[in-house]
């Protein structure tokens, strides 16, 4: 066991504060200390000798017949002479009911308190209440902004009179031409300029150690520090606890050290004739059939990639709308017909039939 340290205590009878813990009776009022007693610290004094000769054994009991607090050695009570039976609690036994009585007189009475932490509760659920309905509106207004975006551009059912119909081709012309180009493996076909060992890549290569230092933190030596634990008799007992002091160490370690070792292949440098892209020739029309464009080819050209959009002009609530449409709708089409359609602002979808 560690030192005894002096404790305190308060008289309920007559409010002498900090009486000695090795002071059974108040010195003011005479009073011996009962159930209603709690000892404390004020500051560390070391019990002498004698003091700590009968203190420190156990927790003081409490008589069951009238009330006073006695030492664990005594076997009957020092004010009535009752010896001590099951009946009699010892301090912490007592202290914990205590406790548990203020705790419930604590929550069951104290109406302004209860009434002020209600009023601070209805005033944060507020707050709460507030915040949540600025972020709902915030919510329903992206919301409402998406969904009239949805609804203009989502098709919608139109009446139109067809006034024009029109195609617009295009064809993409390829030229053969001789193409100076590079690499790795020789194409079939192609001509060799000339060819070289180049770095085609690198791989990590090891090639050794190194030492480096850096800083851990670790436990760098102890002091001791001091807690006291209620002997319930009042006095407490030191109680000495290592502990681990941290900092930062200096140390040195072996890393691994690397370099990047270039991989080399032979890399060829060649001529090959290839087909390119060379412009682009368009045509425009009416009628049912698209032409698409017939360009004046050389031996060393051919005709490429072919494209074909479809335009109707309609008369749209007397005004005139031009839509793009697929070849599928464009071929349902007359001119001078109505027809009951679907379009967005750009595109007629569908023909309701």
């Amino acid at each position: 066991m560690g030192k005894l340290v002096m404790g305190y205590w308060d008289c309920p009878y007559c409010s002498t504060k900090h009486i000695e813990g090795t002071k059974r009776e108040c010195p003011s009022c005479g009073k011996p200390r009962g159930k209603e007693v709690k000892f404390y610290m004020d500051g560390v004094k070391y019990l002498s000798a004698e003091e700590s000769k009968t203190k420190g054994k156990g927790a003081d009991w409490l008589c069951d017949h009238c009330g006073n607090y006695n030492s664990v050695l005594d076997n009957s009570c020092s004010s009535c002479g009752a010896e001590r039976d099951s009946k009699d609690k010892a301090y912490f036994d007592v202290r914990k009911e205590q406790d548990e009585k203020n705790s419930r007189s604590v929550s069951g009475t104290g109406t302004a308190v209860g009434n002020q932490g209600s009023d601070q509760r209805r005033k944060k659920s507020r707050r709460s209440f507030g915040a949540l309905k600025i972020a709902l509106i915030g919510v329903l207004v992206v919301a409402a902004i998406i969904s009239l975006m949805a609804f203009i551009t989502m098709p919608k059912k139109k009446t139109v009179t067809v006034k024009d119909m029109t195609w617009k081709t295009s064809v993409d012309v390829e030229k053969y031409v001789l193409c100076d180009e590079d690499d790795w493996e020789l194409p079939e076909g192609a001509t060799l300029k000339s060819k070289k060992r180049e770095i085609h890549h690198t791989e990590q290569e090891y090639v050794g150690e190194r030492e480096e230092t850096y800083d851990s933190y670790e436990v760098i030596g102890s002091h001791v520090e001091y807690s006291y634990e209620d002997n319930g008799d009042g006095t407490f007992s030191e109680v000495a606890n290592d502990v681990d002091d941290y900092g930062y160490v200096t140390r040195t370690r072996s890393v691994p050290v690397y370099r990047d070792k270039p991989i080399y292949k032979t890399k060829y440098y060649y001529t090959i004739w290839r087909w390119k892209y060379d412009r682009t020739e368009k045509a425009e029309g009416g009628g049912k059939t698209p032409e698409y464009p017939k360009p004046q080819l050389t031996d060393k050209e051919r005709l490429g990639k072919k494209s074909v959009e479809y335009e109707v002009t309609c008369k749209v609530k007397k005004k005139e709308k031009t839509y793009k449409v697929k070849k599928a709708i464009y071929d349902k089409l007359d001119i001078g017909q109505t027809y009951n359609v679907k379009a967005d602002s750009e595109e007629i979808v569908s023909i309701i039939e």
